[in-house]
């Protein structure tokens, strides 16, 4: 596991924060260093609500080595923020038990499987603040899907929807037809927010 990249301020990751991202990847390979990267965040510690930490391909749960990184990057007083597709109960366990990770990001694209249930159960359970983000995939996500989706994410603080995917063979939801899949689940989820092509997210849905 090693650090592929290093942003000093995300401003569209959580909703109304400030964050440094810090992207991690698999096996071995050429990146900031870990000691580089937390003397960058340690001194930005004044003009950020946290960090988040998100892979460039694999689950950060699955990986190696994630303990550590996380340890390292953690700030007094500061989140922070796994992104994860909710493939490792156990590990999302230690990590939020041991004050490692104390925000979570689910990422989907589509409707939430048991694995992914359970782990927001846990987060429920033990009082750990989290959101979801959904890619809007065509053939993933529809309009019942995404309402079944809304439903099983109580407690949720925000619901990030990303407009713009494109299967390699398909097509990509336009946005007039995200802006109609956001407002189907306003008033199921909390905070309702769809981030378009431009990469700008929008202020909260209103029906």
């Amino acid at each position: 596991m090693f650090i592929s990249g290093y942003a000093r301020m995300d401003t569209t990751i959580v909703p109304g924060s400030y964050l440094s991202v810090v992207r991690v990847s698999e096996g071995d390979g050429d990146g900031p260093s870990l000691d580089e990267v937390a003397a960058g965040i340690r001194a930005d510690i004044d003009a950020i609500d946290g960090v988040a930490v998100r892979s460039d391909g694999s689950d950060p749960l699955s990986m190696p080595g994630l303990y550590a990184v996380l340890k390292r990057l953690k700030l007094p007083g500061r989140d922070l923020v796994l992104m994860t597709e909710g493939r490792g109960y156990s590990d999302l366990d230690d990590l939020v038990g041991a004050g490692y990770v104390n925000y979570v990001n689910l990422l989907a694209d589509g409707p939430l499987d048991k694995e992914q249930k359970d782990c927001l159960r846990l987060l429920r359970d033990c009082g750990c603040p989290f959101m979801v983000t959904v890619t809007l995939t065509p053939g993933r996500i529809s309009e019942s899907s995404l309402k079944e989706l809304a439903a099983d994410i109580e407690g949720s603080r925000h619901l990030v929807l990303k407009a713009g995917k494109r299967l390699s063979a398909g097509r990509a939801f336009g946005e007039k037809e995200a802006a109609s899949l956001a407002r189907s689940v306003k008033g199921i989820a909390k905070d309702v927010r769809l981030v378009t092509r431009s990469g700008r997210p929008s202020p909260r849905i209103r029906a």
